[in-house]
């Protein structure tokens, strides 16, 4: 079996196909999740989460990098 390369090491099962569908099912999953918890939210608040969100992550990336 050969051996394929990803961002989280070297994985022997199944290949590049594989893991595009089992990515593609857990954003599906997650992205539902986030619009179902969205749901009936002004869009300027989704807009001012979405800010927030992305600040918290960047100063957590600088903080423990």
């Amino acid at each position: 079996m050969r051996t394929w390369a990803y961002y989280g090491g070297y994985h022997e099962h199944g290949g590049w196909l594989v893991h595009t569908i089992v990515s593609a099912i857990i954003h599906g999953i997650i992205y539902d999740a986030i619009f179902k918890l969205l749901r009936g939210v002004p869009a300027m608040d989704v807009v001012l989460i979405a800010i927030g969100v992305i600040a918290a992550i960047g100063f957590l990336w600088s903080v423990l990098k």
